[in-house]
């Protein structure tokens, strides 16, 4: 599969914005095709010639020559593309920093109009200020989830891993978030409460993979399905399972659901909003903790994302 779509081009360009002759595999085609052609060439033309050992080195040359120029051609395009990714995350970096500073500072005022200056607002007012207050925090969400994409590609995505006990994490997700979301989507969201598992990992960066889990299940669950989440133990590893009965994942976009930005076609139709970028750090955050994630899914029957973590020593 991946061979295969190493070979599509036409996907390559649009995924890295440039035209085909342009993309990495296209320019590997040619230098191998070249140098295969090349070497018949020297071959047949030695034939040709017979002992005369200066055209045989000058026809070396050439080919030597050639490689070499549709080589350093492939390296050149490999490091603008490289030198571009570096600007763009730069670019976000420095660009959600500069806007956690407003939004903060309209969080802030809107938390102080509700909680001290409710009694002179009507309910029209109240509701309007409340709406703001929700957006600018979907807002900051957004915002922190750039930063953490940023971080994670200049390798700046620190990690503080300690001691976790698993059963207060996932308490805490489930009445913070999963459960008061899954109320109100009409969403069953089940735990046996039985995971007294210690792990070493970075908490707060495990209570966002879990509420980045849960809260894709819960969203793209329909009325009247179901969310649990399961641990257990498997080949020295805490294992963790956040099944849904959902809308599932296209089996053509499979291979495509940890990459940036990615959202499949049918979740889109379901749920308008979302960024894409919620599972590539989950799963940044996992592998870089020493596990691993991945998942199961059927189109119209649901889907489980699964995920280990190192267990206490």
């Amino acid at each position: 599969m991946k061979i295969v779509n190493d070979l599509n081009l036409k996907k390559q360009a649009e995924e890295l914005g440039v035209s085909v002759w342009r993309t990495p595999s296209f320019l590997s085609i040619v230098l191998g095709a070249i140098s295969i052609l090349s070497m018949n060439g020297v071959y047949h033309a030695a034939k040709f010639i017979g002992d005369n050992p200066r055209l045989i080195i000058i026809s070396e040359i050439v080919v030597v020559l050639i490689v070499l120029a549709i080589g350093k051609l492939t390296i050149n395009q490999m490091e603008e593309m490289a030198k571009l990714n570096k600007m763009k995350s730069e670019f976000i970096s420095v660009a959600s920093h500069q806007l956690r500073t407003p939004l903060s500072a309209i969080r802030w005022q809107t938390e102080i109009m509700l909680d001290k200056l409710s009694d002179g607002l009507d309910e029209k007012q109240k509701e309007k200020i409340t709406n703001i207050d929700s957006l600018t925090a979907r807002m900051t969400r957004l915002v922190n989830d750039l930063l953490d994409v940023a971080r994670i590609d200049q390798g700046r995505f620190k990690l503080k891993i300690k001691e976790v006990e698993i059963n207060t994490v996932i308490k805490k997700i489930l009445n913070e978030v999963a459960i008061p979301l899954g109320e109100k989507k009409g969403v069953g969201v089940s735990f046996d409460g039985n995971c007294d598992l210690t792990v070493m990992a970075d908490e707060e960066k495990i209570d966002l993979v879990f509420e980045n889990l849960l809260s894709n299940s819960i969203k793209y669950t329909l009325e009247g399905g179901k969310v649990s989440i399961n641990c257990s133990l498997k080949d020295g590893m805490a294992l963790f399972e956040v099944k849904d009965t959902g809308v599932g994942i296209p089996e053509t976009q499979q291979d495509q659901i940890f990459a940036k930005f990615f959202r499949s076609s049918n979740v889109v139709r379901y749920q308008t909003e979302g960024t894409g970028l919620g599972l590539y750090i989950a799963k940044s955050v996992v592998e870089q903790l020493n596990g691993k994630m991945w998942f199961e899914s059927k189109e119209n029957v649901g889907t489980t994302f699964s995920f280990t973590l190192p267990l206490k020593k």
